[in-house]
């Protein structure tokens, strides 16, 4: 099992990530690893799709923790509902802020 960079218990954003595995796996692998994890989710929306219908809420945010293994296959470890935006560092923080800035346009 890899443990890539996540030294300090902070999160990489999906470019980082993406990178990272192009420099040691190629583009081919990361794009491949990217659409399978973009799958995940989709197929996790579809599963949740009757409950977020009823939802009275207009907007949400959800979050998704998925775990990546030595052969680049995305596991989907929880989604959540409204997920918790406190940082618990400050590259943590730097991602959450961008995520909200990015809402706000």
């Amino acid at each position: 099992m890899h443990c890539w960079g996540i030294i300090d218990g902070s999160k990489w954003d999906l470019k980082q990530l993406k990178l990272f595995v192009a420099s040691r796996h190629g583009m081919s692998a990361a794009n491949k690893m990217t659409w399978e994890m973009q799958m995940v989710m989709v197929r996790t929306l579809i599963a949740c799709a009757p409950v977020m219908i009823n939802d009275k809420h207009c907007f949400e945010l959800y979050g998704f923790d998925v775990m990546i293994d030595s052969d680049l296959r995305p596991w989907l470890i929880e989604a959540n509902s409204s997920p918790a935006l406190t940082a618990t560092s400050k590259s943590d923080y730097e991602l959450k802020f961008q995520l909200l800035n990015m809402m706000r346009q």
